[in-house]
């Protein structure tokens, strides 16, 4: 019988000929870790055949080293892998990525850095030390960083002098990676902190209202996030939010909204209601392959006074036409954990919820899911995009169409482990901002279930997260 050393390393080495043999078909070399990132350089990760070995080959290692590795110290690792955040939030409020990129491959001595983002040289040559060793930056020589294919994909792609006219304005405009890096090392990784307070103290234990989130109490209000993030002491704070989550939506490909339920079939002037949909991005997708539908775009008014402008911009003739509608509810304003409540569109082909579920607890979601309920035809489609949260055991599957989740090679988790850690971090993104929380499947169809709602489908995710599952409804 292989040991389970012996079987990681057969995924490993697998999977590296896997990628080899993909590269000399393709006549490329796979990115180096010492060089920049730029998109041509990634091409050939982009590949389904590179992209599923990538995945097997980090799980197989971040497994191989919690098996070898002393326990005590993978444990102590970490317990102390909040100073990883910590370095690198702020590496990129200090500009150190585009001060290195003006400095080109030769990189820059720490003292030369530190004079130009006006910082202290000795207490940033540690947190750069830091960050070399965990293979974000190279030290070239004693005292002397570069950018690497890790540090560069934090680059705004800005001049530095830019940065230091307008700090407010640094994630604008940009592919909102360092905007996303920033908010989850900042609010997000204080409120983290106070997980374990949130939860052992009787007067939050079973708190799961948006206003007494484990962030308000981090912050020491209960305001809620989206009320606090708009006070004028959080400007930064907002713009960089907004920022993230558009490079969140860049993640994932331009038209993954498409990935699953059969717009195409759905009749002419059928009516999609995007709830919660933001700026519009998945809307404009929408409209741009589908033509023949209409949507109408629900949400915050000061959403919809951007997503307006957005939509302006990018498909003009959509708004004119009618194919786009932005509707603000001023009940959202002042209501903000009833996000929902009204519901007044009554001829709906579709009610979409694209990553809305997760941001609310139960109680919250159920009422949504109600509204929609009470409001949808006999022939209504619920939409339900979200991320689903495997378990790391085998478990059993839940009946439904579509619902098939490959089984990864022994002795592997069965939810492929670190490397496919990115769902379990937005689980508990979602619990500190909002006492929401992504679920399992079971745990949506139980939800959609007591609301009023019949799962009829769902169409799987792809391996490595490019687009999100797809949960199909009916009204009972």
């Amino acid at each position: 019988m292989t040991s389970p050393l012996r079987a990681l390393l057969n995924i490993l080495q697998e999977s590296i000929e896997r990628i080899e043999k993909e590269c000399q078909g393709s006549g490329v070399e796979f990115p180096v870790l010492d060089e920049p990132y730029t998109p041509d350089s990634e091409a050939v990760r982009l590949t389904p055949a590179v992209q599923e070995a990538s995945i097997l080959i980090t799980a197989a290692a971040y497994q191989l080293i919690a098996t070898v590795q002393q326990p005590q110290m993978h444990v102590f690792n970490a317990g102390c892998s909040y100073y990883l955040s910590a370095s690198l939030r702020a590496a990129i409020e200090t500009n150190v990525v585009e001060i290195l990129r003006e400095a080109g491959p030769e990189g820059l001595h720490i003292t030369d850095i530190a004079t130009q983002n006006n910082v202290d040289h000795m207490k940033l040559s540690r947190i750069m030390r830091f960050l070399a060793t965990h293979h974000i930056f190279k030290e070239i020589s004693p005292d002397v960083y570069a950018n690497n294919r890790l540090s560069s994909i934090c680059d705004t792609g800005k001049p530095l002098a830019k940065l230091l006219d307008s700090p407010l304005e640094k994630h604008d405009g940009t592919n909102g990676i360092a905007a996303l890096i920033g908010h989850c090392a900042d609010e997000d990784y204080k409120g983290a902190g106070y997980i374990t307070e949130h939860l052992t103290n009787p007067e939050t234990a079973q708190e799961d209202s948006a206003e007494h989130s484990p962030m308000m109490q981090a912050f020491g209000c209960d305001l809620g996030v989206w009320n606090w993030l708009e006070q004028p002491s959080n400007q930064l704070r907002l713009r960089r939010f907004g920022v993230a989550m558009d490079g969140v939506n860049r993640m994932q490909p331009p038209d993954s909204i498409l990935k699953g339920f059969s717009w195409g079939n759905l009749p002419d002037n059928s009516i999609v209601v995007d709830v919660g949909g933001g700026i519009g991005v998945s809307s404009i997708t929408l409209v741009k392959a589908h033509p023949h539908i209409r949507c109408i775009i629900q949400d915050r008014p000061p959403v919809i006074a951007q997503g307006k402008k957005h939509c302006e911009q990018v498909l003009p003739h959509a708004l004119a036409s009618g194919r786009i509608q932005y509707i603000g509810n001023p009940l959202i304003e002042m209501l903000e954990h009833d996000f929902f409540d009204v519901q007044c569109q009554l001829d709906a082909s579709v009610f979409l919820l694209k990553q809305i579920t997760h941001d609310w607890s139960d109680q919250y979601v159920a009422r949504i899911l109600r509204h929609l309920r009470h409001a949808s035809t006999a022939t209504t489609k619920l939409v339900l995009v979200d991320c689903i949260i495997p378990h790391t055991c085998r478990a059993p599957q839940v009946t439904i169409p579509g619902a098939d989740f490959p089984t990864p090679p022994a002795p592997l988790l069965a939810n492929m482990g670190a490397a496919n850690a990115s769902p379990y971090f937005t689980d508990l993104s979602m619990y500190v901002h909002f006492n929401g929380q992504d679920r399992t499947l079971a745990h949506i169809v139980e939800l959609l279930n007591r609301a009023g709602w019949a799962v009829e489908r769902m169409y799987p995710g792809d391996s490595i997260g490019n687009y999100l599952p797809q949960i199909i409804a009916t009204p009972v």
